[in-house]
């Protein structure tokens, strides 16, 4: 009997953040309110308090889930730092246009997140995510120069600036439609070969 209750307390949590996510995502943060949230995801606002303080909470909670499911799996045993990069960079294109629980938060997070005091945890965990991804691709960089697929005098911290910045480029591509995405990988490549070759990216 307790298993279905935890069973069933579960569901109407994934209810929640489901129609958390439909709120947030038609609303924006700042204009969701608790009851929204309780009617998207159709169950009483009891049951939303009985759960989460407030739409924050509940926000929170809902970024947790989506990257609980996008756990990064890079590199994968024995790829070069070249091709954890490549492929990491494809994944997270490939998944911005595929719908689902991460594809939402992560629009969420960058497009329906004010900027405003009242959203500073969430823009905290938005900047987290910033910088777990600078650090993934410094790492990779790293690699690649005890590879030597990189040169040793790779300035790292301007060549990861480079590439984040060039990946957020991509993504605003890939609002014109799926037909984008392999231009996307061709410039992605373009960039990872070329890198080892610019000499603007070498130390002075």
């Amino acid at each position: 009997m307790a298993r279905k209750t935890k069973e069933d307390a579960q569901k109407t949590r994934d209810a929640i953040l489901d129609g958390a996510e439909r709120t947030f995502l038609a609303k924006g943060v700042a204009n969701a309110a608790m009851a929204d949230i309780a009617d998207a995801a159709g169950v009483s606002r009891g049951a939303v308090y009985g759960h989460y303080e407030n739409k924050l909470e509940v926000c929170q909670a809902m970024i947790d889930r989506a990257f609980a499911l996008d756990a990064l799996r890079f590199p994968a045993p024995g790829a070069s730092a070249g091709d954890t990069l490549r492929d990491a960079a494809s994944y997270y294109l490939a998944q911005f246009l595929e719908p689902g629980s991460p594809q939402r938060v992560y629009q969420i997070l960058y497009q329906k997140c004010e900027q405003i005091p009242e959203n500073r945890s969430i823009l905290r965990r938005r900047e987290m995510a910033d910088r777990l991804t600078m650090h993934f691709v410094r790492r990779q960089l790293r690699r690649a120069i005890a590879q030597e697929e990189m040169p040793a005098a790779l300035d790292i911290g301007l060549a990861a600036d480079y590439l984040v910045c060039l990946f957020s480029g991509l993504y605003e591509l890939l609002e014109n439609g799926p037909d984008a995405l392999p231009r996307c990988e061709r410039i992605l490549r373009g960039a990872l070969e070329g890198l080892p070759h610019a000499a603007s990216f070498t130390k002075a």
